[in-house]
């Protein structure tokens, strides 16, 4: 049987990690990996379901005694392993250059525009 307060500790520093990693705000567990949605993938995704429901269940006394906590623990393991594999520097890098990027590809499609449309009219 797990204790209350472990289980809350190791809920906490999930939360702080979801914070840390991939700059999830919110108050509680379940807001954070709402607001995560699909920017997790499938397998932590389910963890996070799995942790929610345990949450539930140590709520509850009678029902804390039949959890299962190896599938528990196990569902902290994937979420820690996926959150421990990223890197928020790389994350912010890379949303830039992906923002440079598109701005530079807008630029040269509205170029070709502008070109097309000169050639046309016979300017060019």
């Amino acid at each position: 049987m797990i204790d209350t307060e472990q289980f809350q500790g190791k809920v906490i520093g999930l939360q702080k990690a979801l914070s840390d990693k991939m700059g999830l705000r919110g108050a509680t567990l379940e807001r954070q990996l709402r607001r995560a949605g699909r920017r997790l993938p499938r397998r932590p995704r389910r963890a996070g379901a799995v942790i929610l429901g345990a949450q539930d269940w140590m709520a509850h006394p009678k029902l804390a005694r039949i959890l299962d906590f190896s599938s528990v623990n196990n569902a902290f393991a994937d979420l820690h392993s996926y959150l421990d594999g990223l890197d928020p520097k790389e994350a912010r890098k890379t949303a830039r250059l992906r923002l440079v990027s598109s701005i530079v590809l807008n630029l040269i499609v509205l170029a070709a525009l502008i070109y097309a449309l000169l050639h046309w009219q016979g300017a060019v």
